[in-house]
């Protein structure tokens, strides 16, 4: 508050050639105890008073007199912008009861008095008091406010909720007579401030923050801000997890030599450690909140955060030499909100397995240009590309597996990318230094099968080799022999292959000479294999012995999320072999693939994009360059039951009862769409139902 806000405006001039009469009356008309006196250029030159009037009639003045002879030479003068406590600092230091307000030119603006100064006073209590108890009524917690008699005079509405009393019953009642157990002698006879008390009031544990109320050195009462713990102490034990696990994150982050950067899903540093900033010779908060691009030179961080890929054990070159880089996607609900980069910069143990990895992937490239002319990727985990959540346990799962020795089946519709997952379970297994072999099953003619499989000798047959020639098995001998389309396999060799499996070993075609094995299986179909075996189109005892671990990968309909950053990686990928500059699919484009069915699965997916690329020549690729199919609507999601995530990887063979009884709940006695749920035929589901006694 300042002067402006205080005086009075508007009130009558007074000059030295003016009567006291007209003085006189002008005193009357205002009801003022003072008027300024101004010279002919309207400056301040003295004050005219009630008291200089009575002294001059006491004198002996007439009416008719003029005041020049009367009126004070040096008024107090006080400043329009003057605040609330400089005037009070002017007002208790002065004898006079009146002064007059100018700007900083000297002009005259009003008058102000002590009564002024009262009234605005009692006007800016009225102010403040509305607006605290606006506030009160405003707060999420409970207010009490005392007497200094321990008298109750408020308690604002979120109290009276919280404590299920009225303001009206409890106005000047005893505070220990309505609350007995919280002591606040501590804070009215000490005027100590009570921070973080939990006590129970009026049944409710709430937790109370109690501050005094003072008047000068004295305690006029006490202030109870309160809030109910019910809801409070969950809060507090998730910040309190939360606060741990983030000085933990820092603790690991900062006592690692590789600098490490994190980017939040704008592709800003929301986090560094002290190891990268001492690389970029930067401090933290010159790194935080910048774009990573601007920060790390060739930075493929983004490209994590576009695709959900990660990328380990790269090779980047980083102010003018190669590091050793790593990019890992944050996911959070399918989605990406982040990504984590670190740079090896050090000289580190690591370095040297990765240079042997590098060593092999050159051999193991130069043999491939050598055999088919074309330069391929090896496929880790890191290469299939999914934010969906359960199709990245799948990946979690298939990891774990990997470590041992077991025999994998993969399981699910063309194009989801099972060939993928075999390769990639043998990269992570410790046979990835060994061959990875793999066969179709369904694409080799039948007469010709068990010569692919275990090779024969010299002469075996009309038009043999001399010599004779490998078969898979041999030459996967030590690694990983992948069989695909399973299902397609001949009774005849389904039983020599269960015999391979059992005892490690087989005979050439045309040969006596027993050869010794140690080969990992790992089989795939798009098939029933239970309805074959229920049909005796497969061995019962061939599926236990394929059946060990089985994973159903997820078609693409099911993960919709999955199809953008696919799309993305596919355009990288074919931007290099088609010599393109395609940034990404427009927004019609990623709306018109996201509502396709994908009956083709990923498989699918690849060739609209591979086709699209074809004729795009822009940035962008539009509705236009996708197949007619899709730009006339596709074909429409079928009524089909949601992917169930519970079943994805166990064997039908291992359903229990209640896992039955669940699907059969959910699908309201539906028993073909139980069974669809469960990945298993009618017929095995029926067989089920007798078992468990639920038909």
């Amino acid at each position: 508050m300042l002067m402006s806000d205080m005086m009075t405006r508007d009130m009558p001039l007074l000059h030295p050639e003016d009567s006291l009469e007209a003085a006189a009356r002008f005193l009357r008309l205002t009801k003022l105890d003072g008027l300024p006196v101004v010279s002919q250029e309207e400056r301040l030159i003295g004050i005219f008073t009630r008291t200089n009037l009575i002294d001059a009639f006491l004198n002996g003045a007439g009416l008719a007199d003029r005041i020049e002879e009367f009126y004070h030479k040096q008024p107090v003068t006080v400043r329009v912008d003057t605040s609330y406590p400089e005037v009070e600092r002017i007002v208790k230091n002065s004898p006079v009861g009146t002064g007059v307000v100018v700007n900083a030119e000297g002009s005259v603006l009003g008058i102000f008095t002590k009564v002024d100064m009262i009234m605005a006073l009692f006007k800016e209590a009225d102010q403040l008091a509305g607006k605290l108890n606006t506030l009160y009524q405003a707060m999420h917690n409970g207010v009490i406010v005392l007497d200094r008699n321990h008298r109750i005079q408020y308690l604002n509405q979120s109290g009276e909720t919280i404590l299920g009393l009225k303001k009206e019953t409890l106005q000047g009642c005893l505070f220990n007579s309505v609350f007995p157990h919280l002591d606040l002698k501590p804070v009215l006879k000490e005027g100590r401030v009570l921070v973080g008390k939990q006590e129970k009031l009026n049944t409710v544990k709430a937790l109370c923050n109690i501050s005094p109320i003072f008047e000068g050195q004295n305690t006029a009462g006490a202030v109870i801000v309160f809030q109910p713990l019910t809801d409070l102490d969950q809060v507090a034990l998730e910040l309190e997890a939360t606060k741990r696990l983030y000085e933990t994150l820092l603790t690991i982050t900062n006592i690692a030599y590789e600098a490490i950067i994190v980017v939040d899903e704008e592709g800003k540093i929301s986090l560094v450690n002290e190891a990268a900033c001492k690389f970029f010779g930067k401090s933290e908060l010159e790194l935080l909140q910048q774009p990573v691009d601007q920060v790390v030179e060739n930075t493929r961080l983004p490209r994590a955060l576009k695709t959900g890929m990660a990328e380990t054990n790269e090779i980047q070159v980083i102010q003018g030499r190669p590091y050793i880089v790593s990019r890992l996607p944050i996911v959070r609900n399918g989605k990406v909100i982040g990504a984590v980069g670190k740079i090896v910069y050090q000289r580190l143990e690591e370095v040297k397995e990765v240079a042997e990895r590098l060593i092999q992937m050159e051999q193991e490239l130069t043999y491939y240009k050598d055999k088919v002319g074309t330069e391929e990727q090896l496929v880790t985990f890191n290469q299939i590309v999914t934010v969906n959540p359960d199709m990245r346990r799948l990946k979690q799962e298939a990891e774990m597996v990997a470590r041992g020795n077991s025999t994998v089946m993969l399981s699910g519709e063309s194009g989801t990318g099972k060939e993928l997952f075999a390769e990639a379970i043998h990269r992570a297994s410790p046979r990835r230094k060994a061959p990875f072999v793999k066969i179709n099953c369904a694409a080799v003619p039948e007469n010709l099968l068990e010569s692919e499989f275990f090779g024969y000798a010299g002469g075996a047959f009309t038009g043999a080799q001399k010599g004779g020639k490998l078969g898979k098995f041999a030459l996967a001998d030590g690694g990983t022999l992948f069989l695909d389309e399973i299902g397609d396999m001949s009774l005849n060799l389904q039983s020599k292959l269960l015999r391979v499996l059992e005892d490690r070993a087989f005979e050439p075609v045309g040969s006596n000479l027993t050869v010794k094995v140690d080969v990992r299986i790992i089989a795939a179909t798009n098939q029933d294999l239970l309805q074959k075996v229920e049909t005796c189109e497969f061995r019962r005892d061939l599926y236990y012995r394929l059946n060990v671990v089985n994973f159903r990968l997820i078609s693409l309909r099911y993960r919709p999320e999955d199809v953008i950053p696919l799309v993305r990686v596919f355009l990288e990928r074919l931007n290099q072999d088609f010599g393109k500059q395609i940034q990404d699919a427009s927004a019609e484009v990623q709306s018109m693939l996201l509502k396709h069915h994908w009956p083709g699965n990923v498989r699918e997916l690849k060739n609209v994009i591979e086709r699209a690329v074809n004729f795009a020549s822009g940035p962008l690729l539009e509705v236009e360059h996708l197949p007619f199919y899709l730009r006339e609507g596709g074909q429409e999601k079928p009524a089909q039951a949601k992917y169930n995530p519970e079943y994805t990887s166990a064997s039908p063979l291992t359903l229990d009862q209640e896992s039955i009884r669940h699907v059969l709940e959910k699908t309201k006695g539906n028993k073909s769409q139980a069974a669809r749920i469960l990945g298993i035929s009618r017929s095995w589901f029926y067989e089920k139902l007798r078992e468990y006694h639920l038909e």
